[in-house]
């Protein structure tokens, strides 16, 4: 957003006023990609699950046609 438009509206809002997250309170980003639009999504939790995650969402963008939401989570430092 701020790429676009840093001087708008949503330059001085907060995170919490955008409801924007990522930490373990965050929205379900993909479970409303898809309410919304069809999108596929995938929730990967280990490191393992990454690379077969990103070919699928890499088929589901160029064979389907359709969008791709990978919420990948991290460990903690």
């Amino acid at each position: 957003m701020l790429g676009v438009h840093p001087n708008g509206l949503g330059s001085a809002a907060s995170a919490g006023e955008l409801n924007v997250s990522f930490g373990p309170d965050a929205p379900d980003y993909g479970g409303i990609a898809a309410a919304a639009g069809g999108a596929w999504s995938k929730k990967v939790l280990k490191a393992s699950e990454l690379e077969d995650a990103m070919k699928e969402a890499i088929r589901v963008v160029t064979v389907e046609k359709r969008c791709a939401v990978l919420d990948c989570w991290m460990e903690r430092f």
